[in-house]
C-alpha cells in the first residue's frame, strides 16, 4: 500500500473528495447524488492512474492528472448551486500541487482554474459583476502558484545540493578509500613497475583520471614508471623542459586547467586539455613527479588537485620505503659478499695469491667488471700494478701519482670516482686493455695504513655511466681497509718467516735453514740414481785474522766487516744458489749444478772483491780485510752432501795453513 502514499495527486484527490462528500452533508442539495457519482468516479481515476508507475511519472499524465482535479472541481462548483462560494477553495491546494511540480503545471493549471472560476461566476452572476468578484480569488490563486513555485524550487535546489554533497562525499570517502588502498598496495609489494601500474589503473577506475602516469628520478632525468590509456608516451623527460621538467626544478605542484595556456607544456596524447602534475618528496630527496591529464569528458578541478596531492604523498613515502628496502636488500647483499671475501683473504697469507684475490674480491663484492690492485714498491717507492682481475693489465707496470683514477687517488689520499673516464686519461698500465674501452666508469680508492700510503684498489665497469652507488662506495671502503689489513698480516707473516731463516746481521740465510736445504738436497740425490744426480758444489769461506781484527777494533767494526762480505757474496752469486752464515766468521756457498771449477772461480772472485774493499768502521777509519776458502765438488756416487762440506772444510784448513787469503779446492 505505499503506493498510495507516495502519489500525491492521490494524496490530493482523497481529501478533495471529502471535502467535497463533507460540504454536501452540511448543505444537502437535489444534485447531491450525481455529485456523489462524480466524486466516486474520480477517485476511482486518480487510483487507477496510480497504480501504474511508469504512467503516473509522465510529465503529460501528470499535468493531465492535475487538469482532472480542476475539472472534477469546477463540475461539483457547478452542480451544486448552494456550495457554489465554497468548492472553489479547491482550487487552491491544485495550483499549489501543480506549482511545487514544476513551473509550466503551475501556470498551466492556474490559468485552467481562473478561467473555471470565471467562468462558473459569469454562469450564475453574469458579466457585469465577474470581474470584480474574481479579482481578488484570482490575484490569491496567481500569487500562491508564484509563492508555491518559489519555495518548492528553493526547496529543490536545496534537496539537489545536498544530493551534489552527499554524491561528493560519497565520491570523496571512495576515492580516499582508493587512496587507502593505494597505500597498502604499496606498502605491501614495494613500488614495483606492476604495482605502479596497478595504482595508474586504480586512478583511471576509481577517481576517473584517463591519463594517469608516474615518473621517476634517477638522478639526471626522469623515466617513466607506469602510464595508463596513452597512446604514445612519453619514455623519458629531460628537467630542463615540459612542465614535468619544471617541476623537477622547482618541486611545486602545477594545476593547469587549460594546457594551452601553458607554454612549457609537452604533449603525448591530443586529447588533453587540462593536467596536475604532483612532486614526490621525502625528507626533502625528490624521487619523481605523479602527473594526471584530462580530456573533455572529463575536466580536472581543485578537488582533484587536493586530492592528487595527497596520492602523491602516499606514493612518494611509499616509493621512499620501497628504495630503503631495496637499500637495506642491496646492503645485505653487499655486506654477505663482503664477509665472504674477507674470510677469503683472511685464510691466505702468501704474497701473491692474495693479491689475486683481493683483485678477484673487488669484482665480487662490488659487482664490478675489472679490479686491479696497485701496492708500493718499499725498495724504489714506486707504485706498481700487482694484481689485476677481468682484464689485461700490465703486471709490473708503475703507475705515476696523479696518473689516471688510480694515480689522482694515490696523489690526494682520496677516493677518486669518475662516471664516464675518457680513454685520453687511462694510465699507460691499462695497455691493450684499456684499447678496447673508449669510456668506462671507474673509482679509486686509497690503501692508507699508518698515515702512509700503501697503494689503492681500483673497481672499473666497462658500462661508461654505470657509476657507484652510495652503499658500494662504502663498502668498497671497509673492503679496501681489509685489504690493507690482510696485506699488513701477510707481509708481517713473510717478515716472520723470513726472520726465522735469515742472519739478522749479514741478512744471509741462517744456520737452520742451511741444514734443512741441506737435508732436502741429500734426500733428493738419495732418491735418484747416480747417473741421474746433478753436480753439486760448495765453497766454506772463514775471514782471515777475525779474533784479531774484533780485538783491535771491537765488536762493531767486526759486524761491519761481516756486512761487507755477506754483500758481496749477495751479489755474486745466483738465487738458486744457497748462500749461508755458516757460523761465526764462517760462511757457506753450495751451487747446485755448479762443479769443482765453478766454485774455484767463484770463490777467487770473492777473494779479489773483498780484498779491494775498504770497509768504514765506526771512529772514521776505513780497513781492509782478507778471507780464505775452500771447494769442493760432491761425486756423483755420494748422495750426502755431508761429504761436500767435509772436503771444503779440508781445503780451507790448507787454505789456512798455506798463508791465508786463498782459494784451495780439496
Amino acid at each position: 500500500m505505499r503506493w498510495l502514499f507516495a502519489d500525491e495527486h492521490l494524496a490530493l484527490a482523497i481529501p478533495t473528495v471529502l471535502t467535497v462528500v463533507a460540504v454536501e452533508i452540511v448543505k444537502p442539495s437535489a444534485s447531491s447524488v450525481p455529485t456523489d457519482v462524480i466524486a466516486i468516479l474520480y477517485l476511482a481515476a486518480q487510483l487507477a492512474i496510480a497504480r501504474v508507475p511508469r504512467v503516473r511519472a509522465m510529465p503529460a499524465w501528470r499535468l493531465g492528472r492535475l487538469a482532472l482535479a480542476t475539472l472534477f472541481v469546477s463540475t461539483v462548483t457547478i452542480l451544486d448551486a448552494a456550495s457554489s462560494a465554497t468548492l472553489p477553495v479547491l482550487y487552491v491546494p491544485i495550483v499549489a500541487l501543480g506549482a511545487a511540480i514544476g513551473a509550466r503545471p503551475g501556470a498551466v493549471i492556474a490559468v485552467l482554474a481562473v478561467a473555471s472560476y470565471v467562468a462558473i461566476l459569469g454562469l450564475e452572476r453574469g458579466s457585469q459583476i465577474v470581474l470584480t468578484e474574481a479579482l481578488v480569488p484570482v490575484t490569491v490563486v496567481v500569487f500562491l502558484a508564484i509563492g508555491t513555485r518559489r519555495v518548492v524550487a528553493a526547496l529543490e535546489h536545496s534537496v539537489e545540493r545536498a544530493h551534489k554533497a552527499r554524491a561528493r562525499d560519497r565520491r570523496r570517502a571512495r576515492q580516499i578509500g582508493a587512496v587507502e588502498e593505494v597505500g597498502r598496495i604499496l606498502a605491501r609489494e614495494g613500488p614495483t613497475g606492476d604495482v605502479l601500474g596497478r595504482v595508474m589503473e586504480l586512478l583511471d577506475s576509481t577517481f576517473g583520471y584517463h591519463y594517469p602516469s608516474v615518473y621517476l628520478w634517477d638522478g639526471a632525468v626522469l623515466r617513466l614508471g607506469a602510464q595508463r590509456n596513452y597512446a604514445n608516451p612519453i619514455e623519458v623527460f629531460d628537467p630542463t623542459r615540459g612542465v614535468i621538467g619544471r617541476i623537477t626544478r622547482t618541486r611545486e605542484a602545477v594545476f593547469l586547467p587549460d594546457v594551452t595556456m601553458d607554454p612549457d607544456y609537452e604533449s603525448a596524447d591530443p586529447d588533453v586539455n587540462g593536467e596536475i602534475s604532483v612532486p614526490l618528496l621525502s625528507g626533502g630527496d625528490f624521487l619523481g613527479v605523479l602527473n594526471v591529464e584530462s580530456n573533455a569528458a572529463r575536466r580536472l578541478d581543485a578537488e582533484d588537485f587536493a586530492t592528487l596531492q595527497i596520492v602523491g604523498d602516499r606514493l612518494a613515502a611509499a616509493l621512499a620505503l620501497g628504495h630503503e628496502r631495496q637499500n637495506l636488500g642491496e646492503r645485505a647483499a653487499l655486506l654477505g659478499r663482503l664477509t665472504e671475501s674477507s674470510a677469503q683473504l683472511g685464510g691466505t697469507l702468501d704474497p701473491v695469491p692474495l693479491q689475486a684475490a683481493i683483485a678477484r674480491a673487488a669484482t665480487t663484492v662490488v659487482s664490478c667488471d675489472i679490479g686491479v690492485l696497485t701496492l708500493l714498491e718499499k725498495s724504489t717507492g714506486a707504485f706498481r700494478v700487482a694484481a689485476a682481475h677481468g682484464a689485461d693489465v700490465g703486471i709490473g707496470m708503475t703507475i705515476d701519482p696523479g696518473e689516471g683514477a688510480t694515480g689522482t687517488a694515490l696523489a690526494s689520499r682520496t677516493a677518486v670516482l669518475a662516471d664516464r673516464l675518457d680513454q685520453s686519461s687511462y694510465p699507460r698500465a691499462a695497455g691493450r686493455a684499456g684499447a678496447d674501452l673508449p669510456q668506462v666508469a671507474v673509482m679509486a680508492i686509497p690503501m692508507l695504513r699508518d698515515d702512509v700510503v700503501h697503494g689503492a684498489l681500483t673497481f672499473i665497469r666497462r658500462t661508461p655511466g654505470a657509476g657507484f652507488s652510495e652503499q658500494e662506495r662504502e663498502i668498497a671502503q671497509l673492503l679496501v681497509a681489509q685489504t690493507a689489513l690482510a696485506i699488513a698480516n701477510s707481509s708481517l707473516h713473510a717478515e716472520t718467516q723470513e726472520a726465522t731463516i735469515r742472519d739478522p746481521l749479514t741478512g744471509l740465510h741462517n744456520r737452520r735453514l742451511l741444514d734443512d736445504v741441506l737435508v732436502r738436497m741429500s734426500a733428493a740425490r738419495a732418491r735418484q740414481q747416480p747417473e741421474e744426480r746433478r753436480p753439486v758444489a760448495g765453497i766454506l769461506f772463514d775471514l782471515d785474522h777475525f779474533g784479531d781484527l774484533n780485538n783491535r777494533h771491537g765488536h762493531s767494526a767486526g759486524d761491519a766487516v761481516l756486512r761487507a762480505f755477506a754483500g758481496i757474496l749477495s751479489s755474486r752469486f745466483r738465487t738458486s744458489d744457497v748462500v749461508a752464515r755458516y757460523g761465526g766468521e764462517e760462511f757457506l756457498v753450495v751451487l747446485d749444478g755448479g762443479s769443482r771449477d765453478d766454485a774455484l772461480r767463484a770463490a777467487e772472485d770473492v777473494r779479489v772483491a773483498f780484498r779491494g774493499v775498504e770497509i768504514p768502521i765506526p771512529g772514521g777509519e776505513r780497513l781492509r780485510a782478507a778471507v780464505s776458502a775452500g771447494c769442493a765438488a760432491l761425486d756423483p756416487s755420494v748422495a750426502g752432501l755431508e761429504m761436500m762440506i767435509e772436503l771444503a772444510d779440508v781445503g780451507l784448513a790448507m787454505a789456512k795453513a798455506g798463508g791465508r787469503d786463498q782459494v784451495v779446492a780439496a
